[in-house]
């Protein structure tokens, strides 16, 4: 079980074995927070960019690097219309426009609902590393009580258990085909090797367990629930349904089931308190006080609409759980289900999902073993954080009022996923005078919901304000036409919100969406690049920076950036031509690798003149007889 400073446990969980690093990672999540998978990068380059709180640093050159290096590597899948709106004007973004795919459960009603990660590693001369994670958590900055399961293991060719990984290989292969927008022949290819190679991967399951198995839901055909019937059961689930619960109780000895007070009071207000097992927690108040509330990701999973239809994710307020397991015991052994999945129908039937499954013996991983104690101060056990629940007398109805606001929400959602799904293509066009650009947002966007008296959208550049948005009045293909942007404002990242009501209630919704960006000047990047690192110090620094190679430790740098934005004479902002010869020196040495990434930052500088004028003067003097070097190693 995770803590709520869990960000650095994550962070811990996508860094590189000892000398290996990142040939390609993919991701999947539910929601979205663009500011969360900007920092991703950081876990594969500077391995302590963090604070104490486990914080990641926001320093734009260390960004920067992580990003040059590695965003092309990563591949995000996440749910249509459930990427939150970042703040305006993050340039650095631009450097992630490829790496987010949106997605949409095949199943009518379902949702994209898996937080995968699959990380390939390489090094010289040695096997591949692969990585799974398996978690509870989506890709955002909420801080929750979470879980997360790590199997790593060696690519041994012709060897590997085939048929245990097998599922790993289907979600990967899978993920295209749900693309709401055909993704490049690069990534299937590449998405196709993974696949092939994760069959052949040794995992080892943690300690205490002793094997697992892995089940995808929502990608085939329908599946029966893999869990086995009698025995004693307990469930960690902050989402809940009564008719799920009957069954867990029914057919699967649910004796202990841990919720959030909401979730239960849904329960008990549709099926009555017998719905429930005999002992029910909830997270205690002293372990709610470090976290912010459980993320809002999963409201479409919990109580049954009033039309049957799921809810809106903003409809539950949310407390400081989002962990999922299923535990059950039999006999002398025990299975623990873990992953994406609550304890509702819709879980099952209808979303993607995956849950690990980890067999062991029950003395070590039983229900007793994962409670633990109650006495122990330290918080160090489940139970410790816990207490019971008991519903309050009456739970009240909701009102006709209520109900109709529901439905709003529900209806909100589901036009922000049909939103986030269209195919946008952003075409940019350059304005002669004053260096501004006009931007076409076009394609064919789903009819507005029927039966609603009130129902608009707004659309805007992500890179801008609220301010910046134009209504969308019809489904034409012409969508929104914004003119005179700066060169900053240019993006594949467009926010919407939509707003429904019934003439007494009003709802809205916020959200991100990719579009397919044409036509921006094709040295985009390198304009970014120079607009980011503003003057000869960053550019020193940014060189220090590559030099030091992946695994670095930067606290020196983040301390000497944080104290005053300049570092000590002769490390990196200072211009010491010693320091900056010994450190290309004992690249060239070491690792070479470090030279072809300085010399690829020097090349897209000098192309222009604002570019050079970056340079240190005197720089060539030293730069071009270690390139030559590099040149005759190559040869």
């Amino acid at each position: 079980m995770l803590g709520t400073r869990e960000r650095t446990l994550f962070l811990d969980s996508l860094r590189p074995p000892a000398d290996y690093r990142l040939r390609r990672a993919v991701g999947t999540s539910f929601t979205l927070d663009l500011m969360a998978l900007l920092t991703a990068p950081l876990a594969f380059t500077f391995f302590d960019a963090h604070d104490d709180d486990g914080v990641p640093m926001a320093d734009p050159v260390l960004l920067l690097e992580a990003l040059r290096r590695h965003a092309e590597k990563i591949t995000l899948f996440c749910q249509a219309g459930a990427i939150s709106i970042p703040r305006p004007g993050q340039g650095l973004l631009a450097f992630l426009e490829r790496s987010v795919v949106e997605v949409q459960a095949r199943r009518e009603g379902g949702i994209f609902h898996p937080k995968v990660w699959v990380l390939a590693f390489e090094a010289d001369d040695r096997p591949a590393i692969y990585r799974v994670l398996c978690l509870s958590r989506n890709l955002t900055f909420a801080r929750a009580w979470d879980t997360c399961l790590r199997l790593d293991g060696k690519l041994m060719e012709g060897q590997g258990d085939y048929e245990r990984n097998e599922p790993f290989a289907e979600l990967l292969l899978a993920l295209p085909t749900l693309s709401a927008r055909p993704v490049s022949s690069a990534l299937w290819e590449e998405l196709e090797r993974m696949a092939n190679e994760i069959r052949k991967v040794n995992f080892h399951p943690p300690w205490p367990f002793t094997d697992f198995r892995v089940h995808n839901f929502g990608l085939g055909a329908r599946r029966e629930w893999p869990f086995p019937k009698g025995g004693r059961s307990l469930v960690v689930s902050p989402f809940l349904v009564g008719s799920t619960v009957r069954d867990l109780r029914r057919n699967h000895g649910l004796d202990v089931l841990i919720s959030r007070p909401e979730a239960f009071e849904d329960v008990v207000r549709a099926n009555g308190c017998e719905a429930l097992p005999k002992t029910c927690y909830v997270l205690s108040s002293g372990a709610d006080l470090d976290s912010r509330g459980a993320e809002a990701d999963e409201g479409e999973q919990g109580k049954e609409g009033s039309d049957g239809s799921p809810p809106g994710e903003d409809e539950i307020e949310l407390a400081g759980l989002h962990a999922k397991l299923f535990l059950f015991e039999k006999g002398w052994d025990a299975r623990l289900f873990t992953g994406s999945a609550n304890a509702t129908g819709a879980a099952f039937r209808q979303n993607v999902e995956v849950l690990v499954e980890l067999a062991g013996r029950k003395k070590r991983c039983g229900i007793d073993a994962l409670l633990g104690l109650a006495d122990d101060p330290k918080l160090a056990t489940l139970r410790s954080i816990l207490q019971e629940y008991r519903p309050p007398d009456p739970i009240g109805e909701p009102d006709e009022a209520e109900r109709a606001l529901n439905k709003l929400e529900r209806s909100a959602e589901r036009w922000a996923r049909k939103l986030g799904a269209a195919r946008l293509t952003a075409t940019v066009r350059e304005v002669e005078e004053d260096e501004r650009w006009d931007m076409l947002l076009s394609g064919e966007l789903p009819e507005m919901p029927a039966g609603i008296e009130i129902a608009e959208a707004r659309v805007w550049p992500a890179t801008l304000t609220a301010e910046a948005a134009l209504r969308i009045s019809d489904a034409a293909d012409q969508i929104a036409t914004f003119k005179r942007l700066s060169f900053e404002a240019l993006t594949a990242f467009f926010a919407f919100e939509v707003r429904l009501g019934d003439g007494q209630h009003t709802v809205r919704k916020r959200f991100a969406v990719t579009a397919e960006l044409r036509g921006a000047p094709e040295d985009r990047k390198e304009r970014l690049l120079r607009s980011l690192l503003e003057d000869r110090s960053r550019v020193l620094q940014l060189l220090f920076l590559i030099l030091r190679g992946e695994g670095a430790d930067v606290s020196a740098f983040v301390a000497a950036a944080t104290r005053d934005g300049s570092a000590p004479q002769g490390y990196l902002g200072g211009w010491d031509r010693t320091a900056l010869l010994e450190a290309l020196l004992r690249s060239l040495s070491y690792d070479p690798r470090r030279i072809d990434d300085a010399g690829r930052l020097i090349a897209d500088l000098e192309r222009t003149p604002e570019g050079r004028k970056l340079l240190p003067e005197g720089l060539s003097e030293i730069w071009e007889p270690v390139w030559a070097a590099r040149e005759a190693l190559k040869s």
